[in-house]
Formats: structure tokens, C-alpha cells, sequence
């Protein structure tokens, strides 16, 4: 379906809007007051914990600053500064860093790394190596989610979900389409749950004409699809929104569709809620966000940040600031130890399940 149309203005007018918005993620006038006053609340001392007064180093598995991952650990690091009285700083050290950085960290509690699901995705791909499995790390309280991963597709197309595009494709048995996506990431898994799906529920023919292109930026990804270079690509729904807007030129809009999960505040159907299942059961793949800690962690302080989050997560503040970026808010009892490690366990078991049912990535190239 791929089309040859590539105009100059499309990328001139990408560098422009992405300049403004960032790669990922969003921000409000009344989510930067109170993580303000937050922190000056930090500075003051207010809160109480046996690290009160302490440096504390946030490291997460990106080293961006304006993607999601940094976004919600800033937040929440910000908040718990303020609770536990300590002077909490993320660094944005990249995966591998971040998983020997917690590996090799004290278990005092002074570094804590605050990460999504590629913590235990790259074990799981093969990307790093057993030893910085989950059974070497203390798995600490959870500390929000993204549901807004989605897939996108130029608006002249007219597919507002993944239905669309299976019917496409049946109805157009000498027509591929292509998926950018990013190898061992969300997206990875997010293709491959919709292609086993297809393969399924269509059959294997249909199924060998979805097509993956693999990798780019999120700024690479929205010019192939602008030069149409490519038919649906993957990313935060906090990237894509802006080009879905009435106004914007018929090269650059957009429709967004199989969304992670449900989307606060987003009109957009999920993978779920559009009929894809594995194994049986609704695909969500929202993006889970923990703490994580050495594993010789000292049980009291782990309790401290246990105590911690769930006073936070029940902060109307802090719900406020998390709905502003899209993002979910946990309960009280979600954020718990226990219940987190059942549920980074439980999807670290799913994931490895799809992964072992995937084709793999060179089998689904064009």
C-alpha cells in the first residue's frame, strides 16, 4: 500500500511541531505548580524517613528527558521527596546502565531505579543477560502506567482501528502493510499480539501480507509515514494527538487506533476493546512503571517507600499531575510490594509466552 508522495513541507513543518511538543509526553501550567511547591516542600524538609536529608539518585532505562519514562519518574521522585523528606534526582542513564546501576547499588535505599517494562522485556529478548533478571533485583512498589502506546496511520487511509486494517488487507489479497515498530520494545509485542491474532482469526495468508519495518525515532517513524514509506506506525499517543487535529495539513493528519490500553481524556479505541486477544484473553499492554531495588534491599526502607507510594498515589495533586500527561493512577493497594511483584511477575510470564509464540522479526521484514 506504500505510495511515493514525499513533499519537503512535511518534514520542515514535523521539525517545527515536534520542537514545541517534544518526542513524547505533555505538560500543563497546573502540573508544573505543584510539582513545584512539591519539591519546595522536599527542600524544606517536610517529610519523614530514615533517609531524610539524603541524596537520593533516581536512574531510569532511557536517556531521554522528555519521553515518558522521565516524565512519570520526575513526578513521582518529586513527590517522594517531599513525603520522605529526602533530595530525590533522576538520571537518564539508558537500560543497561540503569540494570548494572541497581545491580551493584547498595540496598540502602539511596539508589532506586524507576522503570517500565523493558526492565525485564530486554532479559527476555536477549538483549542483556540473565544476571540482571528480576530474581537479582528487589521488586518495590509499582508507580503508574501509560496506556497510551497506539498505532497511527495517515488519515486519507481512514483506518480508525485494527479492524480496519484486517479488512483492508482481506480485501486486498495483493496488498501488504507495513508496521514500523521498535525492535524488543512495546511496540514489538504490541505487532506481534495483532499479527497472531490476524493469523488466528484470518489465517496465515492474510497474516504474511502484515509487514514490519523495524526501528527510528519517533520523529523518524512520523516522517515514513509522511513520505508514506509506511502504513501504520507506533508510538505515545501523546506524540500523535496533535496531528489528528482539525487544521492540520492533509499530508501530515492522522488517525490513531489500538491503543495500549484505556486512554483518559483520549478518543481512541484499545487493542482490547477492538477485539484482540491472546491466549484467549483481551490483549492490554499498557506500560507498568516500578521501582526497583538491589537485592539485598534493606526490608525497612523498602517499607518506608511502600508506605511512601501509596500516600502519594492517593494525593489528589499527584492523581491531578499524572491525568494531565495521560497517565493512570494506582490504588493504594496496587502500589503495595506484594501486589507489584505478583504483577510485574505475572506479565513478565505473559510476555515470555508471546514472545515464544512470535515469529521472529526477520520472518515478518519486507
Amino acid at each position: 500500500m506504500k505510495k511515493s508522495v514525499t513533499r519537503a513541507v512535511a518534514w520542515v513543518t514535523a521539525v517545527a511541531m515536534l520542537a514545541l511538543t517534544g518526542c513524547s509526553g505533555s505538560s500543563s501550567s497546573g502540573s508544573s505548580q505543584s510539582t513545584g511547591e512539591t519539591a519546595a516542600a522536599a527542600a524544606e524538609g517536610n517529610g519523614t524517613s530514615s533517609l531524610k536529608g539524603q541524596n537520593v539518585r533516581v536512574v531510569i532505562g532511557s536517556t531521554s528527558t522528555s519521553g515518558d519514562s522521565y516524565m512519570i519518574a520526575d513526578l513521582v521522585t518529586r513527590y517522594l521527596s517531599a513525603e520522605m523528606g529526602f533530595n530525590g534526582k533522576v538520571d537518564a542513564i539508558g537500560n543497561a546502565s540503569a540494570l548494572d546501576e541497581i545491580k551493584n547499588a547498595k540496598g540502602d535505599g539511596k539508589t532506586v531505579m524507576m522503570f517500565h517494562d523493558m526492565t525485564f522485556l530486554s532479559v527476555l529478548f536477549g538483549s542483556v543477560d540473565e544476571q540482571y533478571s528480576l530474581d537479582n533485583m528487589t521488586i518495590g512498589p509499582r508507580i503508574g502506567q501509560n496506556p497510551g502506546a497506539c498505532f497511527g496511520a495517515a488519515a486519507e487511509d481512514n483506518f480508525n482501528s485494527l479492524n480496519d486494517t484486517t479488512q483492508y488487507l482481506i480485501d486486498h489479497p495483493d496488498e501488504t502493510l507495513s508496521f514500523n515498530i521498535e525492535a524488543g520494545a512495546t511496540s514489538h509485542l504490541a505487532f506481534v499480539a495483532y499479527y497472531l491474532w490476524v493469523k488466528e482469526t484470518q489465517g496465515e495468508e492474510v497474516a504474511s501480507r502484515i509487514k514490519a519495518i523495524v526501528g527510528g525515532t519517533t520523529a523518524e517513524k512520523l516522517q515514513r509515514l509522511w513520505d508514506r514509506n509506511a502504513d501504520v506506525i507506533y508510538g505515545d499517543t501523546s506524540s500523535f494527538e496533535q496531528y489528528t487535529q482539525d487544521g492540520v495539513e492533509d499530508q501530515l493528519k492522522m488517525t490513531m487506533f489500538g491503543s495500549c490500553g484505556e486512554v483518559d481524556g483520549v478518543d481512541i479505541t484499545s487493542m482490547a476493546a477492538d477485539g484482540v486477544t491472546f491466549n484467549g484473553e483481551p490483549f492490554e499492554f499498557a506500560k507498568d512503571f516500578c521501582m526497583y531495588f538491589p537485592k539485598d534491599m534493606d526490608a525497612d526502607v523498602l517499607a518506608e517507600y511502600e508506605a511512601a507510594m501509596k500516600k502519594v498515589t492517593e494525593d489528589p495533586n499527584f492523581q491531578s499531575d499524572m491525568a494531565a500527561l495521560y497517565y493512570n493512577t494506582l490504588s493504594a493497594d496496587e502500589v503495595g510490594v506484594e501486589a507489584s511483584r505478583d504483577f510485574i511477575y505475572a506479565k513478565n510470564e505473559m510476555c515470555k509466552d508471546l514472545i515464544g509464540q512470535a515469529p521472529s522479526l526477520d520472518e515478518l521484514t519486507q
